[in-house]
């Protein structure tokens, strides 16, 4: 357990222990800060950051938007970077893409948009799209039903064990000086004539009050609750956008696969994942408590029904090992759907005498880094201080001893 002691009077304090709070700890440390300091209620990654689709990818969807060009061109980048300095836990996976004989996207659309994708990549590029022919395909995912596919590409992303990689970014930043406190829960935020005073619940139930002059809010789905129940007016509105997701026995997949659902253009994948198979995800708004979310019985009915039309054999219910949800949490863009909306991030900044905080709306988990370190580079500029993000350099990178999951562990992490 991450259990540093509780500073009183902090310069930096993070609130929250997902990828994004855990990265911009990392990036501070990086820089050779040690006056910065993580709180996490639970352990960290408990949230949305264990419970994603597993990738460190582009976002091949994203094309269909030109305005997101940009964020798909940085995640490309990204990908790569991630690869460098965490090799062992971001590693490159073949995707198989079948084209619809009826319905969903074209041969000639799938050419353009993965060329697009090479492209956008360059020189970062992890592998070039091709063709499959059918008994290529069915080498690398001998459970499709090749009656329903008139063609196949193959492309490539790359895999992650999310968690692993919220406990290598927090291990990291400790070693280099940074404090994290897992178990403690933020009561309330207030103003203070030099910052900000954030209450805090303790472990054993006391409370205990930190001072610091530059708050960053990265509690994701929390982040506006706490805000308005300390009387804070969020700078934003934000929607919660819920991604369920299946864990099946291994069906024995070589390659991911990157499946549409015609009906409603939605893209879900069914992935090879530690000796497993995962499937994945929908998108929903969720205005329940985020403390209390669970998949449905129609959001399993969704996955399997789209899924299964395009297997030999029908995935069965009996067989799924566990399921799990996670809160995509996004800025509200008006007149926009819920898939529709921009997975780019929105930064909020509130000031207090000579403080500041910063409330992280949306991010992606392929783009952490790159925004840890962009928030860091605005730290640095409100304290008038040079010093350079350095995390994407393999030397402020460590290894926990003893942190490798296996798969039996990794599906323990959501069995009810």
């Amino acid at each position: 357990m991450f259990q540093q002691p509780l500073p009183q009077r902090v310069r930096v304090l993070i609130l929250g222990g997902g990828i994004h709070g855990v990265g911009i700890l990392h990036d501070m440390a990086s820089r050779g800060w040690h006056d910065v300091h993580l709180l996490e209620k639970n352990t960290l990654g408990h949230g949305t950051s264990s419970r994603s689709t597993k990738l460190i990818h582009g976002g091949l969807r994203y094309l269909q938007r030109i305005h997101d060009f940009p964020l798909v061109a940085e995640a490309l980048r990204e990908r790569r970077a991630l690869m460098e300095v965490a090799g062992d836990l971001v590693h490159p996976l073949e995707f198989v893409f079948p084209i619809l004989k009826s319905g969903g996207a074209s041969r000639f659309k799938v050419k353009i948009g993965l060329s697009l994708y090479d492209t956008l990549a360059g020189r970062h590029n992890v592998g070039r799209h091709h063709s499959l022919s059918e008994s290529e395909a069915l080498a690398r995912a001998p459970v499709i039903n090749p009656s329903m596919f008139s063609s196949y590409f193959s492309f490539w992303d790359c895999q992650t064990d999310d968690l692993a990689l919220v406990r290598r970014a927090a291990y990291s930043a400790c070693q280099l000086g940074a404090g994290v406190s897992e178990g403690h829960r933020v009561a309330s935020i207030s103003r203070a004539d030099d910052g900000w005073n954030v209450e805090v619940v303790k472990p054993d139930g006391s409370l205990a009050t930190i001072s610091a002059l530059y708050v960053v809010n990265a509690m994701g789905p929390w982040a506006n609750k706490v805000l308005e129940e300390s009387g804070i007016e969020p700078t934003h509105k934000a929607v919660n956008n819920k991604g369920a997701h299946l864990v099946f026995p291994d069906l024995g997949l070589k390659s991911g696969l990157f499946l549409q659902s015609p009906e409603d253009n939605r893209i879900f994948f069914v992935l090879p994942w530690l000796g497993k198979t995962l499937v994945g995800t929908t998108e929903k708004l969720f205005s329940g408590n985020p403390d209390d979310l669970a998949v449905t019985d129609d959001e399993i009915d969704y996955l399997m029904g789209h899924c299964n039309r395009y297997l030999k054999a029908p995935l069965l219910k009996s067989k799924i090992e566990a399921t799990f949800a996670g809160l995509r949490w996004l800025a509200v863009e008006e007149g926009r759907s819920i898939s529709a909306t921009s997975r780019s991030h929105v930064l909020g900044a509130i000031a207090s005498g000579r403080g500041v905080m910063l409330t992280l709306y949306g991010g992606k988990l392929s783009t952490y880094r790159a925004l840890a370190e962009e928030i860091g580079d605005k730290i640095c500029a409100h304290f008038g201080e040079e010093s350079r993000s350095r995390t994407s350099q393999a030397s402020v990178w460590f290894r926990e001893s003893g942190a490798a999951a296996s798969a039996g562990d990794a599906v323990k992490r959501f069995e009810g």
